[in-house]
């Protein structure tokens, strides 16, 4: 019964610990996101000012904008535009 008792206590308290390290560390959604953010907002110019032309650009029937896909010294960007050409998301892709 004892052992019992210790191993119950045991994997409690690794189940915690656990749960406590998950909480500290960010998905990488939101890091991909937070990176680009820096984007959103801002014309779609700017953006091919800063890592040039998109390697794909596909017109957005529903929205009236475009998507781009960039790949800008050794990562990989999606880029979402408005009909306007502003910028509307962005996520950096592995």
């Amino acid at each position: 019964m004892k052992r019992f008792i210790v191993t119950g206590a045991l994997a409690m308290s690794l189940m915690v610990a656990a749960a406590a390290c998950s909480s500290l560390i960010t998905p990488p959604s939101e890091e991909s996101r937070s990176a680009v953010a820096q984007w959103i907002g801002k014309d779609r110019t700017q953006l091919s000012n800063q890592m040039g032309q998109p390697k794909e650009a596909v017109p957005m029937t529903d929205t009236g904008g475009e998507m781009l896909f960039y790949s800008y010294e050794g990562h990989h960007y999606v880029f979402e535009t408005g009909p306007d050409g502003l910028i509307t998301s962005a996520v950096q892709t592995r």
